[in-house]
Order: C-alpha cells, then sequence, then structure tokens
C-alpha cells in the first residue's frame, strides 16, 4: 500500500478507540497579488485547541482554497473523516487531508502522555561528516547555504526549472535517481502533502539517515519509520489562540510553537502505545 492509505487506516483505528474532538476552524490565508507574500501555511484546529499545519503553496491549492465551500461544511466534522481527503486525486483535497491526519497525529501524542523531544538544527541532527553527499528533496534555501557552508557534496531535487544548476560540489536536477549516490537525505514536508514519498524511497536505499522536516510533518511517525525513514522533524503548536492570531494577521507563529524531532532509533513508544496511554486517561 502507498502512504495515504496506511495513513487513512492508521486514523480510522484511532477514531475507533479514541473520542477525537471535532474540528473548531479552518485557517486557509487569503491570496495575494505577490505570491511571495502568500501565507504556504493552513491549520486545521480541533475543538480542545490541538493544531494540525499544512502546506498550502503547492500547484494552485491556496487558489483554489479560496473558496470557503470547499471547507466551511467540515467544520464541527470529525477530523477521522476529513482525513479519508488524503487519499483523493485533486491536491487540494490532500491538503486539507493532511491537516486533519496531522491534527489526530498531535492530540494523540498529548493524550497518550509522549513528551515530545525538542529539536536542533536540522544539519545537526544528520551528524554530518567529511565523506559524507547530501540528498535534499526540495531547494529549501537555508539548509542549503548550510550544507554547503560544510564542503560536502550537496545533490537538491527540485521539480522547479529556475532553481536547476550544477557545479563540481553542488547540483541541483530533476532527476530523482541521482540520490542513490546520496549517505544523507534531507526531505521537505511537501513530499508528505503530496505524496511523492512513494516515488522517492527506492532511491533512498544506499542512504544511512532520512531526515524529511517541515513545520507541516506533525504527523505519526510509524508508516514511515516502516518504510526505513529514520528521522521527522515537526512542529507542534503551544499555544492555538497565539498562533491563530499570529497567522491571520501574517506574523511570524514560530513563538506559538515548538521544534521537534522524533527519532526511528530513540524512545518513540509507537502509535499502539501511546492509543492504550490515551484510552486509559479518564
Amino acid at each position: 500500500m502507498g502512504i495515504a492509505s496506511d495513513y487513512l487506516q492508521l486514523m480510522q483505528t484511532i477514531g475507533a478507540k479514541l473520542q477525537i474532538p471535532p474540528v473548531r476552524e479552518i485557517c486557509i490565508a487569503p491570496f495575494e497579488a505577490d505570491p511571495v507574500k502568500s501565507s504556504k501555511f493552513g491549520a486545521l484546529v480541533l475543538a480542545d485547541g490541538t493544531v494540525g499545519l499544512t502546506y498550502t503553496g503547492l500547484d494552485d491549492d491556496l487558489q483554489v482554497l479560496q473558496d470557503r465551500c470547499k471547507y466551511e461544511s467540515l467544520v464541527n466534522e470529525s477530523p477521522v473523516q476529513i482525513a479519508s481527503l488524503y487519499i483523493r486525486e485533486e491536491s487540494w483535497n490532500k491538503v486539507l487531508g493532511m491537516a486533519a491526519i496531522n491534527a489526530i497525529s498531535q492530540y494523540l501524542f498529548n493524550r497518550g502522555g509522549y513528551s515530545i523531544p525538542t529539536g536542533g538544527k536540522t544539519v545537526t541532527h544528520l551528524e554530518l561528516g567529511k565523506g559524507d553527499h547530501v540528498g535534499m528533496v526540495g531547494f529549501f534555501p537555508p539548509l542549503v547555504e548550510q550544507v554547503r557552508a560544510l564542503g560536502l557534496p550537496l545533490t537538491v531535487i527540485e521539480l522547479d526549472e529556475q532553481w536547476l544548476q550544477s557545479d563540481d560540489r553542488f547540483e541541483v536536477t530533476m532527476e530523482p535517481e541521482k540520490l542513490n549516490a546520496c549517505s544523507k537525505i534531507i526531505c521537505t514536508g511537501t513530499v508528505l502533502v503530496n505524496q511523492t514519498i512513494d516515488d522517492l524511497l527506492p532511491h533512498f536505499k544506499n542512504a544511512s539517515q532520512i531526515f524529511i522536516v517541515g513545520p507541516t510533518v506533525g504527523c505519526l511517525p510509524d508508516p514511515l519509520f516502516d518504510r526505513g525513514i529514520t528521522q521527522l522533524g515537526g512542529c507542534t503548536v503551544l499555544d492555538s489562540a497565539q498562533f491563530i492570531r499570529l497567522w491571520a494577521a501574517q506574523e511570524k507563529w514560530r513563538d506559538s510553537a515548538r521544534r521537534y524531532v522524533l527519532s526511528r532509533d530513540s524512545a518513540y513508544p509507537g502509535c499502539a502505545q501511546l492509543l492504550k496511554n490515551a484510552s486509559l486517561v479518564k
């Protein structure tokens, strides 16, 4: 099965065993004439304040979701129902489905009593060494600069032709098979939103570390750990009221949230144990 089917099945399992709060609000930013000024992050907020982040910056998702009729009827519904949108073909449906999956996951982390470990800089978690060849899926300028500053060879897979370039130790290409030569790989969270992770996995076979990172990587890691992903770097919203206020004003909202990293070889208890713990809470 693909990643979408696995996550939908997992959400249905959680929903069958746990009373998850309904959706209180879905936040989609307005589309600005200048795309640079448009917020690329949306959010689904549960009745208890739990927030599931998502990414609206792919294709024409943000423009399509300006039509509130696409999602207004989902308010007060179960997030498990909305998670089923993740398996649909239309990209904007995947965006909403990912938000629901992240919200359910964050709710289970909290309800299951799991203290999410705080994360530092992505490059630090990769423990890069002299012999590493770094692969990156998605051109993320700050990470590109950090890796290049270390003098390591870097191969970036990018679908936007404006970024394509090449020199002796740095290449931006549209050919994912070039990841086969990489020992450490970083993926932005868009590989989960658009589900391209399924096609990329075969090219990760020679990498000892595979790190998916970004504000929208708020999902349970189990299906990804099962596929060989070693680390997930996400973002948990600590104060939903502050987050919504900052987000609505298009101001920086990171102060209302905390970055974290989940590692496959760490003390992460697994979804089954979290669900068992959550079921015991009265």
